[in-house]
């Protein structure tokens, strides 16, 4: 039922670069690579690697089996957060090794499973893998457990793919697997039980891909039920696709894509090829295309039919009026004593032991540049020598959080740009400062901005930052800084703050530390809970995940309060809680993952992903 087994001479890995800094400088941002499988190309890791570090979100669709230990690493140093997975699995392993020939399950299993493996030594946040599933004739019964199976070895949910039919005939390879009418009854129940488990699946975990009403909509695909306009198609508008051997292709009206070649990439730019005759003519035949089809993918829109465009237009304009409306009321929600961390960066240069962020990643960052001056680092990020392809927040998920947070009219009482990295080295951090500082500035957001650093990377422009009307605390981290980096800093924060900007210095207890040292200012000392809105020296603890690790870490900070004359205030430590009633404390990592817990550095305990779906939603 493959329709992509056909000899292609493939383009060159200068043609496919080629390929991708055309789109890239054209403003595209997804690049989908497909196949036949494009792991049988020896070159595929250096194509992903080039792609992300050219911008794109890349998703790979595979069958899993030729992803070895060594390939497995060469994904594992690929940013987590722009490249995916789509891996094709036809069923449980029976269902799948009937297609696929024994022993092709246990294989993309065990690529699947070396993929998570890498990532966890490589210490990444957690990629996203999909599986691709075909419902048909002869899985359809078991389907649900199928998909529970793929749920309990880790993949993150399933695109439901449907079999594929030319013209009006069903292709004989796929005849035994196809809903004929005696087994439509059975495809018509497990239909709607996957679009009812698609309406309570919550945001997070194992998810269904495809849309409830998509889902429903299957019988009629295979009833030869649909409209011509019941599932329209985007192909030519939304997407462009390149064959191996450089031919444009796309849908010739009857599921046929060679059938459908337009020009070639070895004659012509991609611009030129957009704007071609020959796509203006394929356009012609995909809006009067007749052929049914139900595929769910990126060429598709969610509407279905003319009524249902009006209705999906309502609805959008539905949704702007609420959004206007919700800003217009008084704030829903003021979380006054709750700091929401936005993590900027999980990338530190300090190399402290305890550090949660492996000091490889800093070295990672500076390739082969030597003796890296402080001064320097805006010129190397300039000159584009140093790749920022991992560990960065894209200030696109910023100014999301930010307009999900004004439309919600929800507030914090604080709003910290570091957990696990030093924030200053973001290639966009003025800017990101800035727009955040607006947002408070306007009473939105946050009541106060809170910035933490070492205090290394801090240049004149950010110190002047400190002049901006919204409330800010600068936290000068005396564990990852060292006292000339503290004082230089310090003083570049005073020269410019107005009287609502307080500067405090933090350090983390120890058995070794020497209190003498900690406050040469003399400024007042607050062990524990952060300290009021003045300028003092904060003495807390160290964060841990677990219960016993905080035990320590607070017997740590207990005696050296006491050694420096300050009675500390304790704050909860992360005792189990079979109620789930402890404090929020949420966190959004470098790559959009939101926990509750500030000492979940391994993101362990994810609530939520503001890449696809709201911030909103995990603090429902």
């Amino acid at each position: 039922m493959c329709t992509t087994c056909y000899d292609s001479p493939e383009l060159s890995l200068v043609e496919i670069k080629d390929i991708i800094d055309q789109t890239a400088a054209w403003g595209v941002q997804v690049f989908n690579p497909l196949g036949g499988e494009p792991f049988m190309r020896a070159d595929i890791e250096e194509i992903l690697s080039y792609a992300v570090k050219r911008g794109f979100y890349v998703t790979v669709t595979t069958n899993g089996t030729l992803i070895t230990k060594g390939r497995a690493a060469a994904i594992a140093r690929i940013p987590s957060d722009r490249l995916h997975f789509n891996i094709s699995l036809d069923g449980d392993e029976a269902a799948n090794d009937e297609i696929r020939s024994s022993g092709m399950y246990a294989r993309a299993i065990e690529g699947f499973q070396r993929i998570r493996a890498a990532d966890t030594a490589a210490g990444n946040s957690r990629r996203k893998i999909l599986a691709n599933t075909i419902l048909h004739a002869r899985n359809a019964e078991r389907f649900h457990q199928i998909l529970d199976e793929q749920a309990e070895l880790g993949f993150d949910g399933v695109q439901i793919l449907n079999l594929f039919r030319q013209g009006d005939e069903v292709p004989k390879e796929a005849s035994a697997l196809w809903f004929h009418p005696e087994r439509m009854q059975l495809l018509k129940t497990v239909a709607g039980s996957l679009a009812d488990r698609v309406e309570r699946q919550g945001p997070v975990g194992y998810r269904i891909q495809n849309s409830a009403e998509a889902l429903r909509r299957i019988p009629q695909y295979y009833g030869d039920a649909l409209g011509p306009l019941e599932a329209p198609c985007w192909a030519g508008w939304k997407e462009l696709y390149i064959n191996a051997d450089g031919q444009a292709i796309m849908c010739d009206g009857s599921l046929d894509f060679i059938a459908g070649g337009f020009g070639n990439v070895r004659k012509q730019t991609l611009q030129q090829l957009w704007a071609s005759d020959s796509l203006r003519a394929r356009r012609e035949v995909v809006v009067n295309c007749t052929t049914p089809c139900v595929q769910d993918c990126y060429l598709r829109s969610s509407s279905d039919s003319g009524t249902g465009l009006i209705a999906d237009a309502g609805r959008m304009v539905g949704r702007k009026v609420l959004d206007r409306v919700s800003q217009l009321r008084p704030t829903r929600s003021h979380l006054a004593d709750e700091v929401l961390r936005l993590e900027l960066s999980d990338v530190c240069p300090c190399g402290q032991d305890g550090c949660s962020t492996p000091h490889s990643r800093w070295h990672q960052l500076i390739g082969s540049i030597e003796g890296l001056e402080d001064q320097e680092w805006t010129r190397y990020r300039d000159e584009g020598r140093l790749d920022f392809g991992r560990g960065f927040m894209g200030f696109d998920v910023v100014r999301s959080v930010v307009a999900d947070l004004k439309i919600q009219r929800i507030r914090f009482g604080g709003l910290s740009v570091r957990w696990r990295g030093e924030a200053l080295i973001h290639p966009e951090i003025e800017p990101i400062l800035r727009h955040l500082l607006d947002a408070i500035a306007d009473g939105e957001v946050a009541d106060r901005l809170i910035v933490e650093t070492d205090g290394r990377f801090l240049t004149e422009e950010l110190a002047r930052l400190a002049a901006h009307p919204a409330p800010q605390t600068w936290v000068l981290d005396g564990d990852r800084g060292n006292e000339q980096h503290i004082a230089s800093a310090r003083d570049r924060i005073g020269q410019h703050r107005h009287g609502d900007v307080f500067i405090q210095t933090a350090f983390t207890a120890r058995a070794d530390m020497e209190p003498t040292t900690l406050n040469p200012h003399g400024l007042p000392m607050f062990a524990g809970a952060p300290p009021p809105l003045i300028d003092a020296v904060w003495l807390r603890r160290h964060e841990h995940g677990h219960y016993l690790a905080d035990q320590a870490a607070t017997a740590a900070l207990v005696a050296l309060a006491e050694s420096c004359g300050v009675v500390p205030t304790l704050e909860a430590d992360n005792r189990p809680d079979i109620n789930g009633s402890g404090p929020r404390r949420p966190v959004i990592s470098w790559d959009g993952k939101v926990t509750m817990n500030p000492g979940d550095v391994g993101l362990t305990t994810v609530v939520g992903d503001v890449i696809h779906s709201k911030f909103s939603a995990a603090l429902a």
